[in-house]
């Protein structure tokens, strides 16, 4: 293969993936990075809307020299043809929300690559770093695969581990897995190079999908474990936020817990709320959760601060007692 190979890189334009990713790609002695192509002009990647710190991808590239593309239809047979006459040897993929169909697969010469994050085959989809957080997950991976019909079911090019503590938010997952998708991204340029690289298959019968968190998924239900409920509140920071209703209808949108029971309170009916000398409490299933801080006025502040959670209050617990 002629050096340097050339790329096309794919991701939304607010992308905390897609910034360094167009960075290293630019700056790779080994690459020439002959386009990226980013979001529609007014569309932007909910996963980082609420980010302090934003990235613009067009203003990113524009500033680099690498020519921007935002086509409004990425399949579209005019702008396929865009894309076959850069000539590209690979189509890079890093959190790129729209369907690559076969006539734009087929226009690089070699093949197409996406950075999914997650341990392939399992969490499949959209957003695993919410679901992973939901359910406690200490193995976690980023997977790099390559394209094939079908949701992240190509075959994988390289896994790179990332081991978790099973008490991360959401946020703080997707960080590492940015991170990590980066080093790999950087690991396996010099296989793109020489198409050293392995094509290992997915064992789909090890495999999960997960689809969009929709709103219902971030409510809270203190008829679970204090453990499950706690992994749901993580799974919510910051933004949206899991929530609960109180009574009246009122949303409580609670950011952080934690499952330090007090000693010697006997537990109440599933989302009673206590104010004790050590923190405000809520009753689960199996125990209390400690409510550290919650959403006041688009600010995070302790938890007491909440004029709805008064003591006694009973937030609400609609599961049936699981065994």
């Amino acid at each position: 293969m002629t050096l340097p190979i050339r790329v096309v890189l794919f991701s939304e334009v607010n992308s905390k993936l897609g910034a360094p990713f167009l960075d290293m790609l630019h700056g790779h002695p080994l690459v020439d990075l002959v386009a990226v192509v980013t979001s529609p002009v007014g569309r932007l990647c909910d996963y980082f809307t609420a980010d302090a710190e934003q990235v613009d991808l067009e203003q990113r590239g524009n500033a680099l020299g690498v020519p921007v593309l935002r086509p409004h239809k990425v399949n579209a047979p005019e702008f396929v043809q865009q894309i076959k006459d850069l000539e590209p040897d690979y189509l890079i993929v890093g959190n790129f929300q729209r369907i690559l169909k076969d006539d734009l697969l087929a226009t690089p010469k070699v093949t197409s690559v996406n950075f999914h994050p997650s341990a392939l085959p399992r969490y499949a989809g959209l957003a695993p770093f919410y679901w992973m957080v939901r359910n406690g997950e200490t193995d976690g991976a980023v997977t790099a695969i390559e394209i094939a019909p079908g949701i992240d079911t190509g075959a994988i090019l390289t896994q790179h581990r990332t081991p978790l503590t099973g008490r991360e938010t959401a946020l703080e997952l997707r960080t590492i897995q940015e991170r990590a998708n980066v080093l790999m991204l950087l690991d396996l340029i010099p296989q793109l190079v020489t198409g050293s690289y392995r094509r290992i298959p997915q064992d789909h019968s090890e495999r999960t999908y997960f689809s969009r968190p929709t709103e219902d998924d971030y409510r809270l239900d203190f008829a679970h474990s204090a453990h499950k409920v706690a992994c749901h509140i993580r799974a919510g920071y910051r933004s949206p936020g899991a929530f609960t209703d109180a009574p009246g209808g009122d949303r409580v949108t609670i950011l952080s817990a934690d499952d330090t029971a007090p000693a010697g309170v006997p537990l109440e009916p599933p989302g009673t709320v206590r104010h004790l000398p050590h923190g405000l409490f809520v009753a689960c299933r199996d125990g209390w959760l400690r409510l550290l801080t919650v959403e006041l006025a688009d600010n995070e502040v302790p938890a007491q601060a909440h004029p709805t959670l008064a003591d006694g209050t009973v937030l609400a617990a609609t599961v049936l007692q699981l065994a």
